[in-house]
């Protein structure tokens, strides 16, 4: 009964190990998880760039147009 109970505090051990220090355990999820969150809000930060250059080449048309309409 003492061999099982020391197998079992071994495997325990073992699989507490592996959750947070083995490949794809907690630590590697917060780290990408940080990643993440930087990559979202640098994709936020370029859509509104993205949206600004549009805005930008639609009042250009929209003067040239009027521009033609003048001339």
């Amino acid at each position: 009964m003492k061999t099982l109970k020391m197998f079992f505090l071994v495997l325990l051990i073992w699989l507490q190990y592996s959750l947070w220090f083995g490949k794809n355990g907690v630590f590697d999820y917060i780290v990408v998880y940080k990643k993440v969150i930087i990559e979202t809000k640098e994709n936020i930060d370029l859509d509104i760039r993205n949206n600004q250059i549009l805005l930008e080449i639609d009042r250009l048309n929209n003067d040239i147009k009027i521009k033609k309409k003048i001339f």
